[in-house]
């Protein structure tokens, strides 16, 4: 299963690395990294020669079979989880940025496949026979997504596991629900996939931290992939992408619940709810940030750029004038779609909605801002 794949799914998590510490191996002698301190043994010598010699000498100090076998698996699970987080950063992708991710993010489940066969051949060939009930097929589950990232690659070999059980059954949930939609013949329902994905949301939080559910949102949620889109014009950094999405996500993922899709809302309900939006984004951003948000994705705010610009206004009307005139345009559309009106109500709303506009400009621009403005328009 392809990453791209996977996020276009919109499924929509992480763990702080650990170590173990490494263990002295008597009558070895000194530390090359510290003379006259005592060697020391652990996962990173896993497959080392002088790593069976230390699992010998332990025996032979009387130490019994099953704590050598303790030591021998830690230290294997250790290596492991290391391998899974120098992979899993190496092949992070730029999960702030639009765009797919880097071509390694694709391949980097088969490589932790290779790790964990790795890690088995380790333990057969330290325990023998004995090392056969560490690497049964039971132990780990295909890899569904291949997790990236430091927090996500640290996650334990437990929540590793269990991250993927839950993705490989919201894929068969998905799978499902698109199979009998295209059996019966019917358009995909938005609220139905919004559920899905509360399914999936839910599971996975019983399993992650909030900081581990966090950092998996960002990369494979359905709700950051449009995000990505949205703010691909402005470039936006890490924190800005993370700042953003924290302040829509939620309210976002409710209305997907309650409706569906934004499409389905009223002309009023959409005008609200964008206003929310864009507030909760302008709380976020630093003013010229902000005003950069709204260059890329609508084209009134370039409008009122320009507008402002030519009236020789300064820079900080182009937020205020942009807000009114998508304020009006909003409910110019909304009459004009309004097939209840006759033509001579639709006339009358429109006049209406004019005289509010220019008692708006005069409020945001100041008297003497909105000569200017209607001054240029003349011009």
């Amino acid at each position: 299963m392809s990453l791209s794949r996977f996020r276009a799914l919109g499924i929509a998590l992480a763990i702080s690395a650990g170590t173990m510490p490494h263990l002295p191996i008597p009558g070895l002698g000194s530390s090359p990294a510290a003379a006259g301190q005592p060697h020391t043994i652990g996962w990173t010598e896993l497959g080392a020669p002088h790593y069976r010699e230390y699992l010998g000498r332990l025996r032979s100090a009387g130490c019994p079979e099953d704590k050598v076998r303790v030591i021998v698996l830690m230290d294997a699970d250790e290596w492991l989880l290391q391998q899974r987080v120098a992979e899993a950063v190496s092949n992070d992708f730029a999960w702030w940025k639009s765009g797919p991710p880097n071509a390694g993010g694709e391949t980097s489940g088969d490589k932790y496949e290779q790790f964990r066969n790795r890690r088995n051949e380790m333990v057969r060939d330290l325990l023998g026979s004995t090392g056969e009930m560490s690497v049964a097929p039971t132990n780990d589950v295909p890899i569904v997504v291949p997790l990236s990232g430091p927090v996500l690659g640290a996650l334990s070999r437990e929540k590793f596991n269990a991250v993927q059980e839950i993705c490989s059954r919201s894929l068969d949930r998905h799978h499902g629900y698109f199979n009998s939609r295209q059996t019966e013949g019917v358009f995909l329902n938005q609220g139905d996939l919004a559920r899905l994905r509360q399914q999936t949301l839910f599971d996975l939080s019983q399993v992650l931290s909030s900081e581990e559910l966090e950092e998996f949102l960002l990369r494979y949620s359905h709700n950051a992939d449009a995000l990505r889109r949205e703010l691909a014009a402005m470039e936006p950094t890490q924190d800005e992408f993370r700042a953003v999405f924290r302040s829509v996500d939620t309210f976002e993922h409710q209305l997907q619940l309650e409706f569906g899709a934004i499409d389905s809302l009223s002309a009023r309900q959409r005008e609200e709810f964008d206003r929310r939006r864009e507030e909760a984004i302008r709380k976020v951003l630093p003013p010229a940030r902000y005003e950069r948000y709204l260059v890329g994705r609508y084209p009134l705010f370039k409008q009122a750029q320009l507008a402002v610009r030519r009236a020789g206004l300064p820079d900080g009307a182009v937020v205020p004038l942009y807000e009114v005139l998508n304020q009006h345009e909003s409910r110019r559309r909304e009459v004009l779609n309004n097939t209840a009106l006759s033509a001579e109500q639709r006339q009358i709303a429109l006049q209406s909605i004019e005289k509010e506009k220019d008692s708006a400009l005069r409020q945001a621009l100041g008297e003497d801002g909105y000569k200017l403005y209607r001054d240029s328009l003349v011009n």
